[in-house]
């Protein structure tokens, strides 16, 4: 009905046009007087309001039925009772306001006048007292009417039913016609809309297409560096081997060990090239012929003295925080951000698990195994909240943010170096940062080992609705955060415990990696249907040391042909590690020996696999572990110095420790990179959500920081 006015001038241009003159003033003069006051609803209420102010009943009355004739007797018949009902308010509010405005004349008027037509009817009964009732306002048969909630009561039930009638009346086909066309104004405006931001959306997709062929090149040149550098060393193998054989005479020689060294760096070289000449960096290896990752840069950072616990990124992937094994913890950036690196010390208590705030970098969060559990805000460097545990479950194992919402759940247990070990008791609380307090509770109090306590990772997912955990008897279960009651459980045939478990991307299912390595997805619409099963091959890798119980820790010891091992990428210690570049660089010559009182710390890193090593993409399209092979892996390096060929001449094979990824459709490795000799352990990994940025942790207590291009 908004268009009304438009068609009417529409109309009159139109009657202009064609000569129809006298159409045109009888138009003019009916829109003068138009009862219907252009279906506009306030201007009807207050034509109706306007004859019970001059106390006009004939008017009030005519009007009226004209607008039920016109309008409301079209209604379906369900209405007219509806339609009677306003009437008979309307009526009875004519007389309260003539009371009200001292008109008992006019009240006598109108009983005189439709006395006889009201007489009969049960609800007129005692109206017919009005005029001769002293103070009406005040008797209990009249009281009601006469207070304004009445009044504006029926008048807002009036507005909403004539602005209900005439919404849904069906409009003519001049109207709907021009309704229509400023409709289509709107979707023509917005498809152009759209189409810019189709075109903006296509530039920047080219602009990226422009960079990625760039990359490319740069790889495409770096092949060729790296091949042009081998050729010039296995010419001077050649030349080497010739001048033994004219030394030896005719007798057929053995090959060297350089020629074999050469052969293996030629067969290594190949087998990271795909035949497009793409590449990585000369310390990855990509495995998958289709290359989806091309690794960018790779830097070492210095940040710790000791073993590395934990690391993971902050939810935007600005910050790194790690934590080694005396409990020191660091927050620092890798993207050389203008931010001044913390240090965490906790010697009250040992750091069993961390996690970051699922909203922003805010808040980091601490589990320990006094039971506490501490929140530090980063922006003001230190410790806002301290959440206790039951006394039941000192160990606070494992901590899941909510991403929507203040809330985190956490796996807590018994002490397991304690006495009374097994019959230890466990739970998974869930906490309101808001309130302070534990808003729901699941225990495993259970001995039975079928339902053992052992949690071994939990999630939240998307919405922080649904929570996934999964235990050292391979039973995963599903929990509804609002009540912290498990809607779902499975366990693994095999019986092997569960590693990770993670909701995948369209949370149509579950993801878990066991202790074997296998990676299984599992329907989350069909309790224990497994959907698929996949090797993944390297994982899990060796534990980072072998824990005697008590005691220092066995550091393993640098192998005399650790020189022959690809160099590792130059460390970039940041600000907060300058003071001890000294203790990080002189590394591999520390002592074999590390006292340390507290066994717990200890016994994290004697644990492969652990969660920790671990991580999904942010599309659950792929994982990186941390895993160990048996790898030649000479030369990756295009230099061709002479005083790489005398490295080269020793026994180069070893045990390799490094970061793969892997399909999850499949579990093939789709890129293997930070490469480190066997007695560098790998103990956690992570993978940013924000960017194709991965980390890798190392039992020498440094973070190896590479970023990926997926093309």
């Amino acid at each position: 009905m908004n268009s009304l006015y438009q068609v009417d001038e529409l109309v009159k241009e139109y009657l202009l046009f064609r000569g129809f003159t006298n159409t045109y003033r009888a138009f003019e003069n009916e829109s003068r007087v138009d009862k219907d006051k252009g279906y506009q609803v306030d201007k009807i209420l207050e034509e109706l309001l306007g004859y019970i102010f001059n106390s006009d009943i004939q008017r009030l009355i005519d009007y009226y039925r004209y607008l039920d004739l016109r309008f409301f007797s079209r209604l379906d018949s369900r209405f007219q009772r509806t339609v009677k009902k306003f009437e008979l308010c309307l009526l009875r509010h004519y007389l309260v306001y003539a009371i009200q405005h001292k008109k008992r004349d006019k009240v006598v008027e109108f009983f005189d006048l439709y006395g006889p037509e009201l007489h009969g009817k049960p609800e007129w009964s005692q109206w017919f007292a009005l005029p001769y009732v002293k103070n009406p306002a005040t008797d209990p048969a009249f009281e009601t009417f006469f207070s304004k909630q009445w009044t504006d009561n029926y008048m807002i039930s009036l507005h909403n039913f004539l602005a209900t009638t005439f919404q849904f009346m069906p409009l003519p086909s001049l109207l709907s016609f021009n309704m229509d066309r400023v409709q289509r104004k709107a979707q023509q405006t917005e498809i152009e809309s759209l189409k810019s931001t189709i075109e903006s959306m296509k530039a920047a997709a080219e602009a990226r297409e422009n960079e990625v062929a760039k990359l490319k090149h740069e790889v495409a040149e770096t092949r060729r560096e790296m091949t042009d550098g081998i050729t010039l060393i296995r010419r001077r193998a050649a030349s080497m081997t010739n001048e033994l054989k004219a030394g030896n005479g005719t007798q057929k020689p053995k090959p060297s060990n350089l020629e074999k060294t050469v052969d293996k760096a030629m067969t290594s070289v190949s087998s990271s090239l795909d035949p497009n000449g793409n590449c990585g960096t000369s310390d990855a290896v990509v495995v998958d012929d289709e290359e989806p990752f091309v690794v960018v840069s790779e830097e070492e950072y210095s940040e710790h003295a000791s073993a590395i616990t934990h690391a993971k990124f902050s939810t935007e992937g600005n910050l790194i925080a790690s934590c080694d094994m005396d409990n020191i913890v660091r927050i620092w950036s890798h993207k050389g951000q203008s931010f001044n690196p913390v240090k965490i010390n906790n010697n009250a208590s040992n750091i069993l698990s961390l996690e970051w705030e699922a909203r922003s970098d805010r808040f980091l969060f601490l589990g320990t195994d006094s039971g506490s559990i501490r929140v530090y805000n980063v922006e003001n460097k230190s410790i806002v909240q301290e959440f206790t545990m039951d006394s039941k479950y000192p160990w606070v194992t494992h901590l899941s943010c909510s991403p929507v919402e203040p809330i985190f759940v956490c796996a807590g247990t018994g002490n397991r170096f304690s006495a009374d070990n097994k019959n230890r008791a466990g739970a998974l609380v869930s906490w309101s940062m808001k309130s302070m307090t534990d808003i729901g509770t699941f225990r495993f109090d259970s001995v039975d080992e079928d339902t053992g306590v052992d949690i071994n990772t939990i999630k939240l997912n998307h919405n922080g609705q649904m929570l996934v955990s999964g235990d050292h008897n391979g039973l995963v279960r599903i929990f509804d955060i609002r009540s912290m009651k498990p809607i779902m459980e499975w366990k693994d045939p095999s019986n092997r415990p569960c590693c990770v478990a993670q909701f995948s991307f369209d949370e149509n299912s579950i993801y878990t990696v066991d202790n074997n390595g296998q990676l299984s997805q599992w329907s989350i619409h069909k309790r224990g249907a497994s959907l698929s099963q996949t090797q993944l091959s390297g994982f899990p890798p060796p534990p980072a040391f072998t824990s005697p119980g008590n005691g220092p820790i066995d550091l393993p010891k640098k192998p005399n042909n650790a020189a022959a091992l690809p160099p590792r990428p130059k460390s970039n210690p940041s600000t907060s590690s300058l003071s001890r570049l000294s203790i990080s660089s002189s590394r591999s010559t520390r002592l074999p020996k590390i006292a340390v009182d507290d066994s717990i710390t200890q016994s994290l890193l004697a644990v492969s696999p652990r969660p920790q090593m671990v991580a999904f993409s942010a599309d659950t399209d792929f994982c990186l572990c941390a895993t160990a092979s048996s790898a030649d892996r000479q030369l990756a390096s295009s230099s061709s110095s002479v005083s790489s060929l005398s490295s080269a001449s020793e026994s180069t094979s070893s045990t390799t420790v490094q970061g793969t990824i892997y399909r999850v459709a499949d579990g093939r490795p789709s890129l293997q990179f930070g490469y480190q000799p066997s007695y560098q352990k790998l103990t956690a990994v992570d993978w940013t959500s924000s960017s194709n940025t991965c980390l890798l942790g190392s039992a020498d207590g440094s973070v190896k920081v590479t970023n990926l291009i997926k093309v």
